[in-house]
Protein backbone atom coordinates (compact mmCIF):
# COMPACT_ATOMS: atom_id res chain seq x y z
CA UNK A 1 0.00 0.00 0.00
CA UNK A 2 1.52 3.43 -1.31
CA UNK A 3 0.06 6.27 0.54
CA UNK A 4 -1.50 5.10 3.74
CA UNK A 5 -1.49 6.59 7.16
CA UNK A 6 1.42 7.52 8.95
CA UNK A 7 2.83 5.65 11.79
CA UNK A 8 -0.75 3.67 10.98
CA UNK A 9 -1.84 0.12 12.17
CA UNK A 10 1.57 -0.79 13.32
CA UNK A 11 2.11 -4.85 12.06
CA UNK A 12 4.88 -7.11 13.13
CA UNK A 13 5.28 -10.44 11.44
CA UNK A 14 7.00 -13.44 12.12
CA UNK A 15 8.15 -13.60 8.55
CA UNK A 16 8.85 -10.68 6.42
CA UNK A 17 9.23 -10.80 2.40
CA UNK A 18 12.81 -10.12 1.26
CA UNK A 19 11.83 -8.52 -1.97
CA UNK A 20 8.86 -8.36 -3.92
CA UNK A 21 7.21 -11.72 -5.46
CA UNK A 22 6.53 -11.23 -8.96
CA UNK A 23 4.19 -13.92 -9.01
CA UNK A 24 0.28 -12.77 -9.90
CA UNK A 25 -1.83 -12.40 -6.63
CA UNK A 26 -3.95 -15.80 -6.12
CA UNK A 27 -4.66 -15.82 -2.52
CA UNK A 28 -3.98 -13.74 1.04
CA UNK A 29 -1.34 -14.62 3.28
CA UNK A 30 -2.50 -14.83 6.58
CA UNK A 31 -0.74 -12.56 9.33
CA UNK A 32 1.56 -14.37 11.76
CA UNK A 33 0.59 -15.34 15.52
CA UNK A 34 3.22 -12.86 16.82
CA UNK A 35 2.08 -10.17 14.79
CA UNK A 36 2.14 -6.78 17.12
CA UNK A 37 0.63 -3.47 15.21
CA UNK A 38 -2.50 -1.67 14.79
CA UNK A 39 -2.53 1.76 14.87
CA UNK A 40 -5.08 3.66 12.59
CA UNK A 41 -4.20 2.35 9.16
CA UNK A 42 -6.04 4.52 6.29
CA UNK A 43 -8.80 3.52 4.71
CA UNK A 44 -9.12 4.49 1.00
CA UNK A 45 -12.39 5.58 -0.70
CA UNK A 46 -13.10 4.16 -4.06
CA UNK A 47 -15.32 5.74 -6.22
CA UNK A 48 -15.78 7.39 -9.72
CA UNK A 49 -16.11 11.06 -9.14
CA UNK A 50 -17.76 13.62 -11.00
CA UNK A 51 -15.13 16.22 -10.51
CA UNK A 52 -13.40 16.38 -13.87
CA UNK A 53 -14.32 17.95 -17.33
CA UNK A 54 -14.80 15.76 -20.27
CA UNK A 55 -12.65 13.87 -21.77
CA UNK A 56 -10.79 15.06 -25.08
CA UNK A 57 -8.26 13.76 -27.05
CA UNK A 58 -5.93 11.00 -26.11
CA UNK A 59 -2.69 12.01 -24.43
CA UNK A 60 0.04 11.01 -27.12
CA UNK A 61 3.60 9.21 -26.93
CA UNK A 62 5.28 6.03 -28.16
CA UNK A 63 3.84 2.93 -26.70
CA UNK A 64 8.20 2.30 -26.28
CA UNK A 65 8.29 4.96 -24.15
CA UNK A 66 4.95 5.42 -22.49
CA UNK A 67 2.30 3.94 -20.39
CA UNK A 68 -1.23 5.59 -20.11
CA UNK A 69 -3.13 4.39 -16.93
CA UNK A 70 -6.33 4.63 -16.75
CA UNK A 71 -8.13 5.21 -13.24
CA UNK A 72 -11.53 6.61 -12.73
CA UNK A 73 -11.89 10.08 -10.13
CA UNK A 74 -8.94 12.39 -9.64
CA UNK A 75 -6.41 13.32 -6.26
CA UNK A 76 -7.76 15.56 -4.21
CA UNK A 77 -3.83 16.18 -2.99
CA UNK A 78 -0.95 14.59 -3.61
CA UNK A 79 0.68 14.99 -0.33
CA UNK A 80 0.96 11.64 1.40
CA UNK A 81 -1.25 11.09 4.52
CA UNK A 82 -3.66 14.23 3.03
CA UNK A 83 -6.19 11.85 1.02
CA UNK A 84 -8.46 8.97 1.48
CA UNK A 85 -9.05 8.54 -2.36
CA UNK A 86 -7.70 5.45 -3.99
CA UNK A 87 -6.99 7.13 -6.98
CA UNK A 88 -4.58 9.42 -4.99
CA UNK A 89 -3.22 6.40 -3.76
CA UNK A 90 -2.00 5.01 -6.85
CA UNK A 91 -0.68 8.51 -8.16
CA UNK A 92 1.54 8.34 -4.93
CA UNK A 93 2.74 4.91 -5.11
CA UNK A 94 5.17 6.12 -8.02
CA UNK A 95 5.95 9.34 -6.50
CA UNK A 96 7.04 8.09 -3.26
CA UNK A 97 8.26 5.50 -1.29
CA UNK A 98 6.94 4.20 2.71
CA UNK A 99 9.06 2.32 4.54
CA UNK A 100 7.51 -1.00 3.81
CA UNK A 101 5.34 -2.10 1.56
CA UNK A 102 2.68 -4.98 0.73
CA UNK A 103 3.65 -6.92 -2.30
CA UNK A 104 1.04 -9.38 -4.88
CA UNK A 105 1.18 -12.25 -1.74
CA UNK A 106 -0.04 -9.56 0.44
CA UNK A 107 3.43 -9.68 2.60
CA UNK A 108 5.26 -7.09 3.61
CA UNK A 109 8.91 -6.40 2.26
CA UNK A 110 11.21 -3.16 2.62
CA UNK A 111 11.30 -0.74 0.79
CA UNK A 112 13.18 2.39 1.80
CA UNK A 113 13.42 0.63 5.06
CA UNK A 114 16.72 -1.92 4.99
CA UNK A 115 14.50 -4.48 6.45
CA UNK A 116 11.20 -5.13 8.04
CA UNK A 117 11.32 -4.63 11.94
CA UNK A 118 10.21 -8.02 13.48
CA UNK A 119 10.82 -10.21 16.78
CA UNK A 120 13.32 -12.18 14.97
CA UNK A 121 15.55 -9.84 13.71
CA UNK A 122 15.52 -7.44 16.83
CA UNK A 123 14.33 -4.65 15.31
CA UNK A 124 10.96 -5.00 17.39
CA UNK A 125 11.82 -5.03 20.99
CA UNK A 126 8.89 -5.53 23.58
CA UNK A 127 9.44 -3.41 26.54
CA UNK A 128 8.25 -3.68 30.24
CA UNK A 129 5.04 -1.90 30.97
CA UNK A 130 3.69 -3.02 27.58
CA UNK A 131 5.85 -0.72 25.90
CA UNK A 132 7.70 -1.05 22.28
CA UNK A 133 10.42 -0.24 20.74
CA UNK A 134 10.75 -0.33 16.56
CA UNK A 135 14.16 0.33 15.09
CA UNK A 136 14.47 0.88 10.82
CA UNK A 137 17.06 1.87 9.02
CA UNK A 138 16.67 3.74 5.40
CA UNK A 139 18.43 2.25 2.68
CA UNK A 140 21.53 4.20 0.82
CA UNK A 141 20.61 5.62 -2.51
CA UNK A 142 17.28 7.27 -1.74
CA UNK A 143 17.05 10.92 -2.69
CA UNK A 144 14.60 13.50 -3.34
CA UNK A 145 13.62 14.31 -6.71
CA UNK A 146 15.89 17.61 -6.32
CA UNK A 147 18.94 15.40 -5.17
CA UNK A 148 18.87 15.85 -1.28
CA UNK A 149 19.38 12.63 0.32
CA UNK A 150 16.42 10.82 1.85
CA UNK A 151 17.25 10.73 5.71
CA UNK A 152 16.03 9.93 8.74
CA UNK A 153 14.73 13.54 9.79
CA UNK A 154 12.43 13.07 7.18
CA UNK A 155 10.75 10.14 8.39
CA UNK A 156 10.37 12.13 11.73
CA UNK A 157 9.11 15.17 10.25
CA UNK A 158 6.29 13.53 8.67
CA UNK A 159 5.31 12.03 12.11
CA UNK A 160 5.38 15.45 13.44
CA UNK A 161 3.26 16.77 10.53
CA UNK A 162 0.91 14.26 11.14
CA UNK A 163 0.49 14.55 14.89
CA UNK A 164 -0.15 18.19 14.47
CA UNK A 165 -4.20 18.90 14.41
CA UNK A 166 -3.68 22.44 12.27
CA UNK A 167 -2.05 20.17 9.34
CA UNK A 168 -5.32 18.43 8.77
CA UNK A 169 -3.51 15.07 7.99
CA UNK A 170 -4.73 11.67 9.66
CA UNK A 171 -3.67 11.94 13.13
CA UNK A 172 -1.18 9.21 14.61
CA UNK A 173 -1.47 6.79 16.97
CA UNK A 174 -1.51 8.40 20.61
CA UNK A 175 0.16 5.30 21.36
CA UNK A 176 3.48 6.65 19.50
CA UNK A 177 5.34 8.39 22.31
CA UNK A 178 8.04 9.40 20.48
CA UNK A 179 10.12 9.25 17.26
CA UNK A 180 13.68 10.32 16.87
CA UNK A 181 16.23 9.75 14.47
CA UNK A 182 19.96 9.28 16.29
CA UNK A 183 21.62 9.52 13.19
CA UNK A 184 21.16 10.17 9.47
CA UNK A 185 20.03 6.44 8.56
CA UNK A 186 18.13 5.54 11.94
CA UNK A 187 14.42 5.78 12.73
CA UNK A 188 13.64 4.57 16.22
CA UNK A 189 10.03 4.81 16.78
CA UNK A 190 8.44 4.53 20.80
CA UNK A 191 5.28 2.99 21.60
CA UNK A 192 3.64 3.41 25.19
CA UNK A 193 1.55 0.24 24.27
CA UNK A 194 0.86 -2.63 22.44
CA UNK A 195 -0.23 -2.47 18.93
CA UNK A 196 -0.70 -5.69 16.54
CA UNK A 197 0.98 -4.34 13.40
CA UNK A 198 4.04 -2.04 13.49
CA UNK A 199 5.40 -0.73 10.55
CA UNK A 200 5.24 2.62 9.20
CA UNK A 201 3.13 2.87 6.35
CA UNK A 202 3.82 5.92 5.05
CA UNK A 203 6.21 8.19 3.14
CA UNK A 204 8.40 10.46 4.75
CA UNK A 205 7.82 14.02 3.86
CA UNK A 206 11.17 16.42 2.82
CA UNK A 207 11.79 18.45 5.89
CA UNK A 208 14.43 21.14 3.51
CA UNK A 209 10.91 22.20 1.46
CA UNK A 210 8.36 22.17 3.93
CA UNK A 211 9.49 22.48 7.06
CA UNK A 212 9.19 26.40 7.02
CA UNK A 213 5.85 26.50 5.67
CA UNK A 214 4.67 23.72 8.47
CA UNK A 215 6.63 25.75 11.01
CA UNK A 216 4.54 29.35 10.22
CA UNK A 217 1.28 27.79 8.87
CA UNK A 218 0.68 24.33 9.46
CA UNK A 219 -2.85 24.06 7.82
CA UNK A 220 -1.19 25.73 4.66
CA UNK A 221 0.41 22.09 3.74
CA UNK A 222 -2.59 20.63 2.48
CA UNK A 223 -3.62 22.98 -0.23
CA UNK A 224 -0.37 24.61 -0.58
CA UNK A 225 1.99 24.16 -3.42
CA UNK A 226 3.73 20.91 -2.79
CA UNK A 227 -0.13 18.86 -2.47
CA UNK A 228 -0.09 20.01 -6.39
CA UNK A 229 3.36 19.88 -7.41
CA UNK A 230 5.34 17.16 -5.47
CA UNK A 231 8.68 16.54 -5.17
CA UNK A 232 8.88 12.81 -4.13
CA UNK A 233 11.13 9.70 -3.88
CA UNK A 234 10.03 7.40 -5.65
CA UNK A 235 10.64 5.68 -9.38
CA UNK A 236 8.88 8.51 -11.15
CA UNK A 237 9.48 12.47 -10.83
CA UNK A 238 6.47 14.64 -11.21
CA UNK A 239 5.56 16.78 -14.67
CA UNK A 240 2.85 17.82 -14.80
CA UNK A 241 -1.07 17.94 -13.78
CA UNK A 242 -3.74 19.30 -16.00
CA UNK A 243 -6.86 18.91 -14.09
CA UNK A 244 -9.47 17.47 -15.12
CA UNK A 245 -7.11 15.44 -17.59
CA UNK A 246 -3.62 13.71 -16.42
CA UNK A 247 -0.81 13.47 -14.37
CA UNK A 248 2.35 13.48 -16.24
CA UNK A 249 5.73 11.62 -14.77
CA UNK A 250 8.99 11.10 -15.87
CA UNK A 251 11.24 8.41 -14.49
CA UNK A 252 14.04 8.61 -12.20
CA UNK A 253 17.09 7.31 -13.83
CA UNK A 254 19.22 6.75 -10.70
CA UNK A 255 16.21 5.06 -8.56
CA UNK A 256 17.70 2.76 -6.40
CA UNK A 257 15.29 -0.18 -6.52
CA UNK A 258 15.82 -0.21 -10.44
CA UNK A 259 15.64 2.03 -12.97
CA UNK A 260 12.25 2.20 -14.23
CA UNK A 261 11.97 0.50 -17.99
CA UNK A 262 9.42 2.71 -18.46
CA UNK A 263 10.61 6.32 -19.48
CA UNK A 264 6.91 8.03 -19.03
CA UNK A 265 4.06 7.40 -17.05
CA UNK A 266 0.91 9.65 -17.80
CA UNK A 267 -2.37 8.74 -15.30
CA UNK A 268 -5.53 9.53 -16.95
CA UNK A 269 -8.14 10.59 -15.09
CA UNK A 270 -11.83 10.00 -16.02
CA UNK A 271 -15.15 11.11 -14.56
CA UNK A 272 -16.47 7.51 -14.53
CA UNK A 273 -16.27 4.21 -16.00
CA UNK A 274 -18.58 5.42 -18.85
CA UNK A 275 -16.24 8.30 -19.99
CA UNK A 276 -13.61 6.01 -21.10
CA UNK A 277 -14.81 5.51 -24.64
CA UNK A 278 -12.15 5.15 -27.22
CA UNK A 279 -9.19 6.42 -25.53
CA UNK A 280 -5.93 5.10 -25.79
CA UNK A 281 -4.71 3.33 -22.90
CA UNK A 282 -2.71 0.37 -21.94
CA UNK A 283 -3.69 -0.15 -18.06
CA UNK A 284 -7.35 0.20 -17.92
CA UNK A 285 -8.26 0.12 -13.74
CA UNK A 286 -11.42 2.04 -14.54
CA UNK A 287 -13.71 -1.62 -14.40
CA UNK A 288 -14.78 -0.97 -18.25
CA UNK A 289 -12.50 -2.19 -21.07
CA UNK A 290 -11.22 -0.15 -23.54
CA UNK A 291 -10.56 -0.83 -26.85
CA UNK A 292 -6.98 -3.16 -27.76
CA UNK A 293 -5.65 -6.27 -27.28
CA UNK A 294 -5.98 -6.62 -23.46
CA UNK A 295 -5.59 -9.48 -20.69
CA UNK A 296 -7.64 -9.31 -17.88
CA UNK A 297 -6.18 -9.77 -14.32
CA UNK A 298 -8.54 -9.82 -11.49
CA UNK A 299 -6.47 -9.44 -8.32
CA UNK A 300 -7.84 -10.29 -4.97
CA UNK A 301 -9.14 -7.28 -2.88
CA UNK A 302 -10.83 -6.23 -0.04
CA UNK A 303 -14.05 -3.88 -1.16
CA UNK A 304 -16.68 -3.28 1.45
CA UNK A 305 -19.62 -1.90 -0.47
CA UNK A 306 -22.10 -0.31 1.65
CA UNK A 307 -24.24 2.33 3.02
CA UNK A 308 -23.26 4.51 5.69
CA UNK A 309 -25.95 5.48 8.18
CA UNK A 310 -25.83 8.58 9.30
CA UNK A 311 -27.51 7.72 13.34
CA UNK A 312 -28.05 11.24 14.18
CA UNK A 313 -31.16 11.37 12.52
CA UNK A 314 -33.42 10.71 14.99
CA UNK A 315 -35.38 8.14 12.69
CA UNK A 316 -32.28 6.31 11.73
CA UNK A 317 -31.23 6.32 15.25
CA UNK A 318 -33.68 3.50 15.95
CA UNK A 319 -32.29 -0.10 14.99
CA UNK A 320 -35.74 -1.19 14.19
CA UNK A 321 -35.28 1.29 11.04
CA UNK A 322 -32.51 0.39 10.41
CA UNK A 323 -32.78 -3.62 10.20
CA UNK A 324 -36.33 -2.93 8.85
CA UNK A 325 -34.35 -0.91 5.75
CA UNK A 326 -31.78 -4.21 5.45
CA UNK A 327 -34.62 -6.92 5.41
CA UNK A 328 -36.57 -5.00 2.62
CA UNK A 329 -33.88 -6.22 -0.01
CA UNK A 330 -33.64 -8.54 -1.97
CA UNK A 331 -29.95 -8.04 -2.38
CA UNK A 332 -28.74 -10.74 -4.83
CA UNK A 333 -31.51 -9.45 -7.42
CA UNK A 334 -29.90 -5.88 -7.21
CA UNK A 335 -26.78 -7.71 -7.25
CA UNK A 336 -27.51 -9.24 -10.20
CA UNK A 337 -29.30 -6.40 -12.23
CA UNK A 338 -26.71 -3.70 -11.03
CA UNK A 339 -23.21 -5.53 -10.79
CA UNK A 340 -23.26 -8.53 -12.37
CA UNK A 341 -21.18 -11.76 -11.02
CA UNK A 342 -18.56 -9.11 -10.07
CA UNK A 343 -20.14 -8.94 -6.66
CA UNK A 344 -21.19 -11.08 -3.66
CA UNK A 345 -23.82 -9.95 -1.09
CA UNK A 346 -21.95 -8.92 2.16
CA UNK A 347 -23.21 -9.75 5.70
CA UNK A 348 -20.68 -8.30 7.62
CA UNK A 349 -17.98 -5.76 7.03
CA UNK A 350 -14.95 -7.70 6.86
CA UNK A 351 -14.26 -9.22 3.61
CA UNK A 352 -13.69 -13.05 3.02
CA UNK A 353 -9.88 -12.81 2.33
CA UNK A 354 -9.43 -10.89 5.78
CA UNK A 355 -8.45 -13.52 8.53
CA UNK A 356 -11.03 -12.04 11.01
CA UNK A 357 -13.67 -12.33 8.10
CA UNK A 358 -16.77 -13.57 10.05
CA UNK A 359 -19.06 -15.86 7.76
CA UNK A 360 -21.44 -16.78 10.55
CA UNK A 361 -22.95 -13.37 11.75
CA UNK A 362 -26.44 -12.63 11.21
CA UNK A 363 -27.97 -12.69 7.97
CA UNK A 364 -30.61 -10.20 6.41
CA UNK A 365 -32.36 -12.32 3.71
CA UNK A 366 -35.55 -10.12 2.33
CA UNK A 367 -38.89 -10.51 4.67
CA UNK A 368 -40.74 -7.62 3.59
CA UNK A 369 -43.37 -9.12 6.11
CA UNK A 370 -40.89 -8.34 9.07
CA UNK A 371 -39.35 -5.62 7.91
CA UNK A 372 -43.23 -4.04 7.86
CA UNK A 373 -43.47 -5.33 11.47
CA UNK A 374 -40.17 -3.55 12.47
CA UNK A 375 -41.43 -0.24 11.13
CA UNK A 376 -44.94 -0.77 13.12
CA UNK A 377 -42.97 -1.82 16.86
CA UNK A 378 -40.82 1.91 15.92
CA UNK A 379 -43.83 3.92 15.84
CA UNK A 380 -44.24 3.90 11.97
CA UNK A 381 -47.53 3.00 10.36
CA UNK A 382 -48.88 3.42 6.81
CA UNK A 383 -50.08 6.54 5.05
CA UNK A 384 -53.07 7.41 2.76
CA UNK A 385 -50.18 7.16 0.05
CA UNK A 386 -48.50 3.86 1.37
CA UNK A 387 -45.62 5.55 2.75
CA UNK A 388 -45.02 5.35 6.66
CA UNK A 389 -45.15 7.93 9.18
CA UNK A 390 -44.62 8.20 12.77
CA UNK A 391 -47.04 9.95 15.50
CA UNK A 392 -45.86 13.47 14.58
CA UNK A 393 -47.01 12.79 11.00
CA UNK A 394 -43.77 12.91 9.17
CA UNK A 395 -43.47 10.97 6.36
CA UNK A 396 -40.35 8.38 6.33
CA UNK A 397 -38.72 9.79 2.98
CA UNK A 398 -34.70 9.31 2.83
CA UNK A 399 -31.69 10.54 0.33
CA UNK A 400 -29.66 8.45 -0.18
CA UNK A 401 -26.06 9.82 -1.80
CA UNK A 402 -23.34 8.42 -3.93
CA UNK A 403 -20.69 9.42 -6.53
CA UNK A 404 -21.55 10.96 -9.50
CA UNK A 405 -21.23 9.49 -13.10
CA UNK A 406 -21.47 5.59 -11.27
CA UNK A 407 -23.50 3.67 -13.59
CA UNK A 408 -23.66 0.40 -11.41
CA UNK A 409 -24.26 2.87 -8.18
CA UNK A 410 -26.92 4.91 -9.25
CA UNK A 411 -28.32 1.85 -10.94
CA UNK A 412 -28.05 0.56 -7.45
CA UNK A 413 -30.13 3.49 -6.10
CA UNK A 414 -33.23 3.06 -8.45
CA UNK A 415 -33.35 -0.36 -7.38
CA UNK A 416 -33.20 0.12 -3.54
CA UNK A 417 -35.45 2.88 -4.21
CA UNK A 418 -37.96 0.54 -5.52
CA UNK A 419 -37.60 -2.04 -2.62
CA UNK A 420 -37.95 0.04 -0.02
CA UNK A 421 -40.82 1.46 -1.67
CA UNK A 422 -42.52 -1.73 -1.35
CA UNK A 423 -42.13 -1.56 2.62
CA UNK A 424 -43.65 2.00 2.99
CA UNK A 425 -40.16 3.81 3.16
CA UNK A 426 -39.74 6.58 -0.04
CA UNK A 427 -36.50 7.76 -0.72
CA UNK A 428 -34.77 9.69 -3.50
CA UNK A 429 -31.57 9.91 -5.12
CA UNK A 430 -29.17 12.91 -4.87
CA UNK A 431 -25.47 12.44 -5.87
CA UNK A 432 -23.78 15.72 -5.51
CA UNK A 433 -19.95 16.02 -7.19
CA UNK A 434 -19.08 17.09 -3.74
CA UNK A 435 -19.60 13.59 -2.27
CA UNK A 436 -16.60 12.40 -0.41
CA UNK A 437 -16.17 16.31 1.25
CA UNK A 438 -19.84 16.23 2.37
CA UNK A 439 -19.27 12.50 3.64
CA UNK A 440 -16.15 13.44 5.58
CA UNK A 441 -17.70 16.16 7.03
CA UNK A 442 -20.60 14.09 7.93
CA UNK A 443 -23.33 15.99 5.93
CA UNK A 444 -25.20 13.97 4.08
CA UNK A 445 -28.26 14.07 5.97
CA UNK A 446 -29.90 10.17 6.02
CA UNK A 447 -27.87 7.76 3.78
CA UNK A 448 -24.57 7.39 2.06
CA UNK A 449 -23.10 4.56 -0.76
CA UNK A 450 -19.38 3.87 -1.30
CA UNK A 451 -16.80 1.63 -0.57
CA UNK A 452 -13.86 1.28 1.57
CA UNK A 453 -10.68 -0.35 0.33
CA UNK A 454 -9.42 -2.27 3.22
CA UNK A 455 -6.43 -3.95 3.45
CA UNK A 456 -5.27 -7.31 5.73
CA UNK A 457 -4.15 -5.12 8.83
CA UNK A 458 -7.89 -3.43 8.85
CA UNK A 459 -9.16 -3.33 12.05
CA UNK A 460 -12.08 -1.37 11.85
CA UNK A 461 -10.81 1.40 15.00
CA UNK A 462 -10.98 4.19 12.00
CA UNK A 463 -14.74 3.29 10.87
CA UNK A 464 -16.20 2.02 13.85
CA UNK A 465 -15.15 3.61 16.81
CA UNK A 466 -16.53 6.32 18.70
CA UNK A 467 -13.24 8.51 19.02
CA UNK A 468 -13.36 8.61 15.32
CA UNK A 469 -16.52 10.42 14.65
CA UNK A 470 -15.28 13.16 12.38
CA UNK A 471 -16.02 17.04 14.20
CA UNK A 472 -14.79 20.00 13.93
CA UNK A 473 -13.42 18.96 17.44
CA UNK A 474 -10.84 16.77 15.25
CA UNK A 475 -10.76 18.69 12.24
CA UNK A 476 -13.20 15.61 10.16
CA UNK A 477 -10.14 13.64 10.73
CA UNK A 478 -12.38 10.44 11.70
CA UNK A 479 -13.96 7.87 9.65
CA UNK A 480 -16.84 6.88 11.54
CA UNK A 481 -19.25 8.67 9.26
CA UNK A 482 -22.36 7.28 10.43
CA UNK A 483 -21.13 8.41 13.98
CA UNK A 484 -21.68 5.13 15.99
CA UNK A 485 -21.65 5.56 19.42
CA UNK A 486 -21.73 2.03 21.20
CA UNK A 487 -19.72 1.01 24.50
CA UNK A 488 -19.55 -2.44 24.15
CA UNK A 489 -18.21 -2.14 20.66
CA UNK A 490 -15.56 0.35 22.07
CA UNK A 491 -14.18 -2.15 24.82
CA UNK A 492 -13.98 -4.85 21.66
CA UNK A 493 -12.31 -2.39 19.64
CA UNK A 494 -9.92 -1.25 21.84
CA UNK A 495 -8.89 -4.36 23.00
CA UNK A 496 -8.26 -5.64 19.09
CA UNK A 497 -6.13 -2.65 18.63
CA UNK A 498 -3.92 -3.88 21.82
CA UNK A 499 -3.88 -7.43 21.29
CA UNK A 500 -0.44 -9.32 20.13
CA UNK A 501 -1.84 -12.52 19.30
CA UNK A 502 -3.58 -13.22 16.71
CA UNK A 503 -5.82 -16.08 17.19
CA UNK A 504 -7.07 -13.80 20.27
CA UNK A 505 -7.45 -10.92 17.83
CA UNK A 506 -9.74 -12.96 15.48
CA UNK A 507 -12.17 -13.83 18.22
CA UNK A 508 -12.00 -10.17 19.32
CA UNK A 509 -13.13 -9.39 15.40
CA UNK A 510 -15.61 -11.30 15.09
CA UNK A 511 -17.30 -10.49 18.37
CA UNK A 512 -17.50 -7.16 16.82
CA UNK A 513 -18.58 -8.26 13.68
CA UNK A 514 -21.53 -10.29 15.07
CA UNK A 515 -22.81 -6.71 17.81
CA UNK A 516 -22.29 -5.33 14.24
CA UNK A 517 -24.41 -7.13 12.08
CA UNK A 518 -27.09 -6.72 15.38
CA UNK A 519 -27.02 -2.67 14.96
CA UNK A 520 -26.07 -2.37 11.65
CA UNK A 521 -24.49 1.93 11.75
CA UNK A 522 -24.64 0.88 8.09
CA UNK A 523 -26.19 -1.52 5.70
CA UNK A 524 -23.81 -3.97 3.88
CA UNK A 525 -24.45 -4.45 0.19
CA UNK A 526 -21.48 -6.28 -1.15
CA UNK A 527 -17.85 -7.23 -1.61
CA UNK A 528 -16.35 -6.82 -4.58
CA UNK A 529 -13.39 -6.79 -6.74
CA UNK A 530 -12.42 -5.37 -9.88
CA UNK A 531 -10.89 -5.98 -13.25
CA UNK A 532 -7.56 -4.82 -14.37
CA UNK A 533 -7.22 -4.55 -18.43
CA UNK A 534 -3.52 -5.01 -19.34
CA UNK A 535 -1.72 -4.70 -22.71
CA UNK A 536 -0.85 -7.70 -23.95
CA UNK A 537 2.75 -6.45 -24.82
CA UNK A 538 3.15 -4.60 -21.32
CA UNK A 539 4.85 -7.06 -18.67
CA UNK A 540 4.89 -6.55 -14.67
CA UNK A 541 1.85 -5.35 -14.16
CA UNK A 542 1.09 -7.43 -10.64
CA UNK A 543 -1.98 -5.71 -8.87
CA UNK A 544 -2.41 -6.59 -5.69
CA UNK A 545 -5.73 -5.37 -4.76
CA UNK A 546 -5.10 -3.03 -2.35
CA UNK A 547 -4.76 1.12 -2.02
CA UNK A 548 -1.34 2.08 -3.84
CA UNK A 549 -1.46 -1.48 -5.16
CA UNK A 550 -1.53 -0.90 -8.99
CA UNK A 551 1.81 1.09 -9.47
CA UNK A 552 3.62 -0.38 -6.23
CA UNK A 553 6.21 -1.99 -8.59
CA UNK A 554 5.49 0.48 -11.81
CA UNK A 555 9.33 0.49 -12.08
CA UNK A 556 9.52 -3.28 -13.01
CA UNK A 557 7.09 -2.66 -16.22
CA UNK A 558 8.28 -3.01 -19.39
CA UNK A 559 7.04 -3.19 -23.03
CA UNK A 560 7.70 -6.40 -24.59
CA UNK A 561 10.49 -5.98 -27.96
Amino acid sequence: MAQRTLWARPSLFRKAAARPHRRRPVSVTPMQTRSVKAVRRRLFLLAGMALLTTATAPVSGQPQDTVIVGLTGEPDSLLPGFSRLFVAAEVSAALFVPLVDWNSDWQLYPRLAAEVPTLENGRWRLLPNNEMEVTYRIRPGFKWHDGTPVTAQDVVFAWEVARDPRAGAVPPDPAISAVTAPDPVTVVVRWSARRPYAHLGHPPLPRHLLEAQFRSDPAALRTGAFARRPVGSGPYRFVEWVRGRHIRLQAVEDYPEGRPKIPNLVVRFFPSAAAVGTEELHVNATGVRSPGDFETVRPPSLIFEHIAVNLDNPWLRDRRVRQALLYALDRESIRARAWGAAVEVAHTWLPPRHPAHHADVRRYSQDAGLARRLLADAGWTPGPDGIVRNAAGERLELVIMTTPGHPQRERTQDLLIEQWRTVGVAARKENPANFFELLARRRFPHLAMFAWVLDPATNGYDIWHSSQIPSEANRFQGANYSAWRHEENDRLLDQVAQEVVEARRVALLRQQQDLWAEELPSLPLWFRSFPVFVHRNLTGVMPTGLPGGLLWNVHEWAWRP
